[in-house]
């Protein structure tokens, strides 16, 4: 037997489920029809308590007495998801292929609902009808997704060069809708790890110039492309121009949050390191290190930062340049792999919470080999993915 407040708890989660199913009910129309609404809230109860296909009846018996198309296509999607959340695959897709031949409000997210369906038992079919309902309904707000799934699919059946050819034709005849950015960009993507590293950037730069900064949800990742482009094409002081136009757009925070996106630490510690490693400026390079430490101030790139810089230093013969950034290394983040670093090489500098590895202070002998490099990899991280610390000791 339940006890009395797990009785009171599911209570309380079905009364809330029922509240919210009319909440978006209401939202859909000027009015809820009062029959629509309460058999609306008798499936809204019968989904929350695992009843799917009581669910599915019940919201059949909703699309029945609605009022308004709008109501009965809502509804008719709602049973649909119950048969399927009750195994009767069947009945969902023949509900989710009616609305899909429609023109109401749901009729792109049960195309694309029934594709995923389908795809579940017969991938070739679901890659058709995902095929299809990019096609019809490339301004919904799943259609992006529903293409890199469709790419990704076709890569496994076909082979990576027919998914860059399918994603060229889509990118060409999907260019004006919302798909075009997201489309762009993964072809690019993909002509950069098919070793097409010059049209790769010029596709890059095209993509990032039609969908400029701030609306571009690509634009960072594809200025990111690009210069990871030029700098394999030997032309590291291009891919530094490129870093700086994306830096360049950095706006300030009075509040609370951040504009930065992800890729602007990583960018600055880059270009720290093109000067470095490609440019032969190794005076630059710490200032531009010591850039991610001052300028980037969340960042989880800072200990590296610092610790290149110290590694530069030192081999400039500058000691107590040396120990400075250590010494800030240690005390502002101690729980760095490196902060133990600086108590190893410096006196009078507060001893860090981990001990320095060999490899580490090899590195700032200048006997040890350098980090990779932040930018060695084409896969995107997208607009609001976290920076990570790219170097190894």
């Amino acid at each position: 037997m339940s006890s009395p407040g797990g009785a009171a708890r599911r209570a309380c989660a079905v009364a809330t489920a029922v509240l919210s199913t009319l909440a978006a009910l209401a939202a859909c129309g000027p009015k809820v029809d009062p029959a629509f609404a309460r058999e609306a809230e008798r499936a809204g109860a019968l989904y929350v308590s695992g009843r799917y296909r009581d669910a599915g009846t019940r919201w059949l018996e909703a699309a029945r007495v609605a009022g308004s198309p709008v109501d009965r296509d809502e509804a008719t999607y709602r049973a649909a998801s119950s048969f399927a959340r009750a195994g009767e695959t069947a009945r969902a897709d023949a509900l989710l292929t009616t609305l899909a031949a429609g023109k109401g409000e749901r009729a792109a997210r049960a195309a694309f609902d029934r594709a995923r369906l389908a795809g579940a038992a017969d991938p070739a079919r679901g890659q058709a009808l995902r095929l299809d309902a990019l096609r019809r309904h490339p301004d919904s707000g799943v259609a992006e997704q529903a293409a890199r799934q469709y790419l990704a699919g076709l890569e496994l059946e076909a082979g990576a060069a027919q998914a860059l050819a399918v994603c060229r034709t889509l990118s060409a005849e999907l260019s004006r809708t919302e798909l075009d950015e997201s489309l762009a960009y993964e072809c690019a993507r993909r002509e950069e790890e098919s070793g097409e590293t010059a049209r790769a950037r010029d596709d890059y730069l095209r993509t990032a110039e039609r969908h400029p900064y701030p609306h571009g949800a690509y634009w960072d990742d594809a200025l990111t492309g690009a210069a990871r482009c030029e700098e394999r094409l030997g032309h590291p002081a291009r891919a530094v121009e490129l870093l700086e136009r994306l830096l360049a757009e950095r706006e300030p925070s009075h509040g609370v949050g951040s504009y930065d996106r992800g890729r602007y630490d990583e960018a600055r510690f880059h270009i720290a390191e093109l000067y470095r490693d490609a440019l032969g400026d190794p005076t630059r390079a710490r200032r531009e290190f010591r850039r991610v430490v001052d300028e980037h101030t969340t960042s989880r790139l800072r200990d590296d930062a610092l610790f290149e810089e110290a590694c530069l230093t030192e081999r400039a013969g500058d000691h107590a340049g040396t120990c400075e950034a250590l010494g800030r290394l240690a005390r502002e983040l101690p729980d760095s792999r490196f902060s133990g670093c600086a108590a190893a090489l410096c006196t009078g500098v507060p001893e860090g919470r981990r001990p320095c590895a060999p490899a580490a202070l090899e590195r700032l002998s200048g006997s040890g080999g350098r980090a990779a490099h932040a930018f060695s990899s084409s896969s995107s991280s997208s607009s609001s993915s976290s920076s990570s610390s790219s170097s190894s000791p």
